[in-house]
């Protein structure tokens, strides 16, 4: 509803699910803020879908994702921001990590449609390939039925910078070990978006035992 603040916090974290299933939408009006912060750390076969549109005025949406992928699983994820309200703001942020044979796929479109004038979309992601057998997918699109908006969109890909490794050696940490902390850095940082300590600590505890 107008000038309504909402934050959706969903964790997938069973290793032992075959397939899970996860679609949701909403429709976001004038002055509203909807803010979806999404936890992949297992499963199997995970297909994900989230679809803002963002009909109001000045509305806004924000969507913050981390994962982890190993053990030959497959994670496939379709986020949309319709931006159909003027000066209305989407942002999707997305950082994971792949190995151990995982596969992912991640679709972001923003969608500006005619009479979204002033409207603004940014979507970025960052992928950590820590294996070489790994198959990552990233397919960002922009749709533009309107003039004045900004659309961006970025993809950062990779493996480990190879300095680093080297600091982090110089100081007896070994390159399993840095690798597992640069990737436990990537879960944490959108972990601590959650703003509820309990359910932060469950995270943590989970990621300890894996």
């Amino acid at each position: 509803e107008k000038d309504a603040k909402v934050t959706l916090v969903q964790i997938i974290r069973n290793k032992n699910a075959k397939t899970v299933l996860n679609d949701i939408g909403a429709k976001v009006a004038d002055g509203a803020k909807l803010s979806v912060i999404h936890l992949f750390l297992g499963g199997d076969r995970v297909y994900n879908g989230c679809k803002a549109e963002l009909i109001g005025k000045k509305s806004n949406f924000t969507a913050d994702i981390a994962y982890t992928v190993a053990d030959d699983c497959v994670l496939d994820m379709n986020y949309v921001a319709l931006h159909e309200g003027r000066k209305s703001v989407s942002e999707i942020r997305t950082d994971g990590v792949l190995h151990e044979n995982a596969r992912k796929l991640f679709r972001g479109t923003i969608d500006f449609k005619k009479g979204a004038a002033g409207a603004v979309g940014n979507e970025k992601e960052d992928v950590l390939l820590l294996d070489d057998d790994v198959v990552n997918q990233t397919i960002p699109l922009i749709l533009c039925a309107e003039e004045d908006v900004e659309g961006n969109h970025g993809a950062s890909i990779g493996q480990l910078d190879e300095e680093m490794l080297f600091y982090l050696s110089s100081r007896g940490m070994s390159a399993e070990s840095a690798s597992k902390m640069i990737a436990r850095a990537k879960i944490d940082a959108v972990c601590q978006k959650i703003g509820d300590e309990q359910l932060e600590k469950l995270v943590q505890d989970y990621l300890e035992e894996e």
